[in-house]
């Protein structure tokens, strides 16, 4: 046995409880041989206290090389390595090449400022390549490390022929994300198996390259699936920053096209959100930009057509482009009827009161998912519109909804008396109808009082 070998022994079995208790033998036994000389110039005492000290800090060290686990930066995305090996060559191999190639293929892609690439030691490694259970020891693991992404499995080294020798790398994979629901969690492990390949394996005398096409292999799953994670965990910044750019590469590989060919749906999904969270805080150009991404990425996407009609009427006042990208939303909807909202407020806005009054009959027969949330959403944009203008037919509108829609009497009942306070004489088709409403909600609220 060699000197390198030796050391590649203690290193793999200084965790273990034999290192302890072998550790301590022997420092027992050192002391022992060093005490009847050691004595003559220190007291028994002092001699006594330094051997304490020495095996006090024997299974400090012990303990720490054992126990002590890496953890995450704080405000990064954590990527775990953890890829048992059956010996130092390969793990220092894998650790050069692998772990440096994927630090680099984030760099390329301008998202290592956002990454964390963490390499767990060998005996971490092997507990959860050993576990039953290597999930649960991953969630165990992780309130520790506190990562996003974990790739476990081995390398090992085998014969291929006489001469040569291959190394073969198993990749299994665990993204952690924010609780979800059941069928999108296994539609997230589903997506995770189809990109991260099972095993690679290749000649030794082309390892460099073999581990750099793995890391590669690896860098573009961690990449997508963290931002599948994070776009469902309601951080579509992440996911965005992630995303761009992965349709060539996926298209590359024959058995991810499929992916590939989904990616711009989900890119413009996340760009949509951001757009929409620019909305929210007021900094249009950004919404403008993030709008227009969404678009070009899918250009038959139902909520940036709808969000677009927005965009049109609040900032560039401009209803009749508004309606237009309403029925450009209506092209695209898929048994939901959000859009039927946004008509009906601009036919409203534009004083054709017919066909609002037709379009509100529509939605008093309709339902769709989600609706109440649509419904808060249009009460509150029309309230703040009223804060500002003199328009009393959307006091008519907003109370229609609360009366039919959301059965909401109070509402209802100071909607259409602030529309027939308002109202002036060309509003006689609405106001014919709102005193209607109004004995009906009068009636009800006394027979419920």
């Amino acid at each position: 046995m060699n000197w390198n070998e030796f050391i590649q022994i203690v290193e793999d079995r200084l965790n273990t409880w034999w290192a302890l208790i072998s550790g301590l033998i022997v420092f027992s036994l050192f002391f022992a041989a060093i005490h009847p000389t050691l004595k003559e110039f220190i007291s028994i005492w002092f001699c006594l206290c330094v051997y304490l000290l020495a095996l006090f800090g024997w299974v400090v060290y012990w303990a720490y090389n054992r126990f002590r686990l890496p953890r995450n930066k704080k405000n990064k995305v954590g990527i775990v390595i953890a890829i048992y090996s059956e010996n130092k060559t390969e793990r220092e191999k894998l650790k050069a090449d692998f772990v440096s190639e994927l630090k680099n293929s984030f760099r390329k892609e301008g998202v290592l400022d956002v990454t964390s690439i963490v390499f767990l030691k060998n005996h971490f490694a092997h507990r959860i390549h050993d576990s039953d259970d290597s999930r649960r020891e991953i969630e165990k693991m992780n309130k520790k490390v506190r990562a996003h992404f974990y790739v476990w499995g081995n390398v090992r080294k085998r014969p291929d022929g006489e001469s040569a020798e291959r190394y073969f790398i198993n990749f299994h994979g665990y993204v952690v994300h924010k609780p979800v629901a059941q069928q999108l969690r296994q539609q997230i492990s589903m997506e995770f198996s189809k990109v991260l390949p099972v095993q690679v394996d290749f000649l030794e005398n082309t390892s460099f390259r073999g581990f750099q096409v793995s890391a590669a292999m690896v860098h573009l799953a961690a990449q997508y699936i963290i931002g599948v994670a994070a776009f469902v965990s309601h951080d579509p910044n992440l996911a965005y920053k992630l995303h761009r750019g992965l349709k060539e590469k996926f298209n590359s590989v024959p058995h991810l096209k499929d992916i590939g060919n989904r990616l711009p749906l989900l890119v413009a999904d996340e760009a949509f959100w951001i757009a929409r969270w620019y909305f929210d805080n007021q900094n249009y150009d950004k919404t403008r930009e993030f709008l227009s991404i969404a678009m070009t990425e899918s250009p038959n996407h139902y909520g940036a057509w709808l969000f677009k009609a927005i965009i049109d009427f609040s900032l560039d006042r401009d209803s009749n482009e508004a309606l237009k990208s309403v029925n450009k939303a209506r092209e695209y909807a898929n048994n939901t009827f959000e859009w039927r909202y946004s008509e009906a407020f601009l036919q409203f806005w534009e004083e054709n009161y017919q066909i609002a009054l037709e379009i509100c009959q529509k939605i008093k027969n309709q339902s769709f998912r989600d609706e109440a949330f649509s419904l808060a959403e249009v009460r509150q944009f029309n309230l703040k519109i009223l804060e500002k203008e003199d328009k009393a037919q959307l006091y008519f509108w907003i109370g229609y909804l609360a009366f039919f829609k959301e059965k909401n009497l109070g509402n209802a009942l100071h909607d259409f008396e602030q529309f027939e306070k308002l109202a002036d004489d060309n509003m006689s088709m609405l106001k014919n109808k709102s005193s209607v409403y109004l004995k009906d909600i009068k009636r009800a609220l006394e027979l419920k009082d």
